[in-house]
């Protein structure tokens, strides 16, 4: 009877990191061309200006040009005394203002799919499941702009998913074309925490305790960016997670 209970902690538990995971596979949009956006100055309380110069150059190069990413990832927690790890793959299609997100993930406990699809005047959003090895999606669910920026945050046709305008509270220069940013864990994550929120079912926005990211640049560039973030989520009795993941650029000649 015990293991039986377990089992369905487990399966619960492992479908709720699943839907979290997904929202950082996304690395979302910082200042969404679709809204006129620009890159704007970044402000940071101790920072080294030649990270922030690098980190100004990289917003401003994806914000305009489209571009491919791929996306690997992790999430670490426990929840019922159980330890639990689930790893997602995905990745991004940008085309001007138009942007397909998907983010996938299949185990022996969890399997679970979620495609975003937005554009100037469009958003959608589908969950899908698997058959075998590959993901099926079903029908899209067709939001209003306000209805998906308060379910799933901004667009995501930028760099990373955070607001780093009066966010970056350090950065520096930690390797030929690496720089490491420590970011606000309130100000930063204010436009993706819904997403959480939204995809696990809370009454409250995420907790997070820790955003770190590092960028690899060329120049001007990015060539990756890698993102590790600690949050804490009111399910299951509370639970706290660990998630990091990698998105590779590639962008059109």
């Amino acid at each position: 009877m015990e293991s039986g209970t377990n089992n369905k902690r487990r399966s619960r538990f492992a479908t709720f990191l699943l839907l979290a995971l997904l929202v950082g596979m996304s690395v979302l949009a910082l200042v969404p061309t679709m809204f006129g956006g620009t890159a704007r100055p970044v402000a940071a309380r101790s920072a080294d200006p030649d990270a922030l110069a690098a980190l100004g150059a990289c917003r401003a190069y994806a914000d305009t040009h489209d571009f491919t990413t791929e996306t690997v990832g992790t999430i670490k927690a426990r929840a019922f005394g159980i330890p639990y790890s689930q790893k997602v793959t995905g990745g991004r299609v940008k085309r001007g203002a138009h942007c397909v997100e998907i983010a996938e993930s299949r185990s022996a406990i969890a399997k679970a799919a979620l495609r975003k699809e937005t554009d100037a005047d469009s958003f959608k959003v589908t969950r899908g499941g698997f058959d075998g090895k590959t993901a099926v999606y079903g029908d899209p669910t067709e939001m209003t702009r306000e209805d998906y920026i308060a379910a799933y945050g901004m667009p995501n046709d930028g760099l990373v998913k955070y607001e780093l305008d009066g966010a970056i509270i350090g950065a520096a220069c930690v390797g030929d074309g690496v720089y490491k940013y420590t970011l606000d864990t309130t100000r930063a994550p204010r436009y993706c925490r819904g997403e959480i929120k939204t995809t696990v079912g809370c009454k409250s926005y995420p907790e997070y305790s820790s955003i770190e990211l590092t960028l690899y640049t060329d120049g001007e560039r990015p060539v990756k960016v890698e993102i590790c973030e600690m949050f804490r989520v009111e399910k299951f009795g509370g639970t706290s997670c660990t998630a990091e993941y990698t998105e590779v650029f590639r962008f059109e000649e």
